[in-house]
């Protein structure tokens, strides 16, 4: 009985084309502030990819040498601006394709090839390109949400901390605690309940009383305590990453105006 060949980057001469398209599925749903769950990708990739061109590697050395030209147009511009977004999507672009096509110009690429045929493409190729693509420098992220789903995105365009935002949308209390805790271990600094009714959380007033509430019961979020300004703002932060004085003098100097000097 014979065995399929495992793939790898020696029998899989589209592989780094493939890799370029795969990370371009992911970048067009990050685009729109959206993850892509695994089995939407798949899908996407098996119905796209036999369609999908061998990237000429003249072609490709060209884009590499005129990113950098590109890429200095769109300096000095706001964080979140598209112009800036763009800026970081061309940087790991240039990245990428030098990292997948070093070297792959010869003799022979610069012959005319025959057109090629659709090809087969089968869920187990999906999964070895996805793999290799998350080994390599090419700007892909993937995280496990709170349901177990699985899902992708474009780092430049949606960073991880803001993936885990967008990862829990269909579930708001889940997300005001990863929110809560996220912000006191990395910054580290509590969250004004106020924020929650602003993009990108967009949560009605009378749902985040509901959370609150929800949290007091909680077993599970023992964690998460109430700092009150002296105007009455309420902060949420977690006790694991904060010390009770600590939030309440962060939450004051930041209802005060000056989050600035912290």
């Amino acid at each position: 009985m014979s065995h399929p060949i495992p793939y790898s980057s020696e029998n899989c001469p589209m592989l780094p084309s493939d890799i370029v398209f795969l990370v371009e599925l992911i970048t067009a749903h990050s685009k729109n502030v959206e993850l892509v769950k695994y089995e939407n990708l798949m899908e996407e990739f098996l119905q796209k990819a036999p369609h999908q061109p061998k990237l000429d590697p003249q072609e490709v050395q060209k884009e590499i040498d005129e990113i950098p030209h590109k890429e200095k147009l769109l300096r000095n511009c706001a964080d979140d601006s598209e112009e800036e977004k763009e800026r970081r999507r061309l940087i790991s672009r240039r990245r990428m394709l030098s990292s997948l096509f070093e070297g792959s110009i010869s003799v022979s690429d610069l012959k005319e090839e025959p057109e090629e045929e659709t090809r087969e493409v089968n869920p187990e190729y999906f999964d070895f390109v996805l793999n290799e693509a998350l080994k390599g420098d090419n700007g892909l992220g993937s995280l496990e949400s709170w349901d177990k789903q699985r899902y992708y995105h474009f780092v430049p365009l949606l960073s991880s901390s803001f993936a885990r935002i967008v990862s829990t949308k269909n579930n708001p209390y889940k997300q005001v605690l990863d929110v809560v805790r996220d912000s006191s271990r990395i910054y580290p600094r509590p969250v004004g309940v106020f924020s929650f009714e602003f993009a990108p959380f967009n949560l009605d007033p009378k749902l985040i009383k509901e959370i609150l509430d929800q949290i007091g019961r909680d077993p599970d979020a023992k964690d998460i305590r109430v700092a009150l300004t002296s105007a009455g703002t309420v902060y949420l932060y977690s006790s694991k990453y904060l010390e009770d004085d600590y939030a309440d003098f962060l939450a004051e100097e930041m209802d005060q105006g000056d989050a600035e000097m912290l």
